[in-house]
């Protein structure tokens, strides 16, 4: 009877240990993977952006006016892949915004114009400012990426939150 004891004792203590184990590295693991999503996601922003500037190289420093030039140069480099859906990524997953005036393209505020911005997670937005005129042809742009929340990758430097975001 002691034997059989024991051996249930055994058993529980392993799987208190496999259960030890697991609630001690699950949590990191999980975290590990947020960041290498939000990692690819920004290197798939930095895709978008060398999409936009391959455009401006080739067409006399004009800006690309929609996301199907851009979108058009991006392959030609290399479409990346959606983090979050593991599909390569395809016209759809940009995202075309507006910014009104030429200051919005900059602003990284969490309650910015760029901060307001929702998409899929994995997509990535792309902001023109198109000045009033005759042209009516982009001066700036700006790129944000979404996250596995579907609102701007915010990047946490202490107190201070910021939307990430590269601008071209």
């Amino acid at each position: 009877m002691n034997r059989g004891i024991l051996r249930i004792l055994d058993m529980l203590i392993i799987i208190a240990l496999i259960i030890l184990l697991y609630i001690v590295i699950e949590p990191q693991y999980r975290l590990a993977r947020i960041n290498e999503n939000r990692i690819k996601l920004q290197s798939n922003m930095f895709t978008v952006k060398a999409g936009v500037e391959r455009y401006i190289s080739f067409y006399e420093g004009h800006y690309p006016y929609n996301m199907q030039l851009i979108y058009d140069n991006m392959k030609e480099i290399e479409l990346p892949e959606n983090p979050y859906t593991g599909k390569v990524m395809s016209f759809s997953d940009l995202i075309q915004f507006k910014y009104d005036i030429p200051g919005e393209v900059e602003d990284d505020a969490v309650d910015g114009v760029n901060g307001i911005q929702r998409g899929e997670p994995g997509q990535i937005g792309v902001g023109f400012f198109i000045p009033m005129g005759k042209d009516s042809i982009p001066t700036k742009i700006g790129i944000i990426g979404f996250d596995e929340t579907g609102k701007p990758f915010i990047l946490e430097e202490g107190k201070k939150k910021r939307v990430v975001l590269l601008i071209s």
